[in-house]
């Protein structure tokens, strides 16, 4: 990807803008894209199907006392997306 300190020539000031905020919006548009991807999927993208299960089910306590480590074990298990 070409960042805007790249753009060269003999560009106005209003060019350069232009191109900094197409870049700006678009490097937005990638991070909004990449957190709509569940935790899981991303793990299980970086690191496979199997470490990933092993990794959430490790993560839990025996017994969950909140509601985000029953849902790490939910997600463990499979029941969660």
């Amino acid at each position: 990807m070409v960042g805007p300190s790249s753009v060269q020539g003999s560009s106005s000031s209003g060019s350069r803008g232009s191109d900094r905020l197409l870049w700006d919006c678009a490097t937005v548009g990638r991070v909004l894209e990449m957190n709509r991807v569940s935790a899981r999927a991303r793990l299980e993208t970086e690191l496979g199907r199997d470490l990933t299960r092993v990794l959430l089910l490790t993560l839990r306590e025996a017994e969950p006392s909140t509601p985000h480590e029953e849902q790490l074990w939910r997600a463990a298990q499979g029941d969660a997306a």
